[in-house]
């Protein structure tokens, strides 16, 4: 495979099971993932998060990544401790964008992807971890769009 430019577009953030869910979509196809495959990172989301308990910040993110031969998704979601990032990589063929599986192998994100990934640690640390008091509404605001 060779490398090109694809589209990254930040998408509206959602609130799931206490959570607040940042969003991307990655495409190799058009500007912007369509709705059946922005319903197929929900599904992911919904399936990796765990309720959020209420004691302590709730933010994560998913990248979802369109492409011929499939689709994938990239949740991470900050522990209570606001230190470590865990995550769950998805994905579904065209075929059933319903019958999501666990990306083989442990495989986490790929170049296209870690570029959201990325922005996410350095908006976490500078808006969350570094001042004296976090901000989270910056954090949410804090994204990245473009070609990549």
């Amino acid at each position: 495979m060779r490398y090109g430019p694809r589209s990254l577009t930040a998408l509206a953030p959602e609130s799931v099971r206490g959570w607040t869910v940042k969003r991307y979509g990655v495409s190799s196809l058009r500007d912007s993932p369509g709705g059946e495959v922005l319903d197929f990172a929900r599904l992911a989301v919904g399936r990796s998060l765990p309720v959020a308990d209420g004691d302590g910040p709730a933010y994560g993110y998913s990248v979802v990544h369109e492409d011929e031969d499939g689709c994938y998704v990239v949740v991470g979601w900050w522990s209570r401790n606001g230190l470590i990032l865990h995550s769950r990589t998805w994905l579904a063929n065209w075929a059933d964008l319903t019958a999501i599986t666990p990306a083989p192998g442990g495989a986490t994100a790929c170049v296209w992807e870690l570029v959201a990934v990325g922005h996410e640690r350095d908006a976490w640390v500078r808006h969350v971890l570094r001042p004296a008091e976090p901000d989270f509404g910056a954090y949410v605001a804090s994204t990245v769009s473009g070609q990549y």
